[in-house]
């Protein structure tokens, strides 16, 4: 498995309606093509937010930098496919 991270181009709001950050994290089987999962990723974005919104790649470190602004960022898990995972985290624009 190889873990891939995306941050949305644009902030997304939570449910108390304030500016977030979107980071994504997916658990990819080695030897996906990375832009097939990041197209995946968008789809189901765009199906939990109601909007197309336009992910951009990540490493590790600026998914981390992105979440320890916020000490307790909204989260949830969407299924791609069959055993690959979609994590996400809306991280409070401070």
């Amino acid at each position: 498995m190889g873990i891939l991270y995306f941050w949305a181009e644009e902030p997304v709001q939570n449910n108390q309606r304030q500016d977030c950050c979107l980071i994504v994290k997916v658990d990819a089987p080695n030897g996906i093509d990375d832009q097939l999962v990041q197209l995946a990723a968008q789809e189901a974005i765009e199906g939990e937010f109601g909007k197309q919104l336009t992910l951009w790649a990540a490493d590790e470190d600026e998914a981390v930098q992105y979440l320890e602004t916020d000490p307790s960022p909204a989260r949830d898990t969407l299924q791609l496919a069959a055993g690959v995972a979609l994590f996400y985290h809306l991280a409070r624009i401070v």
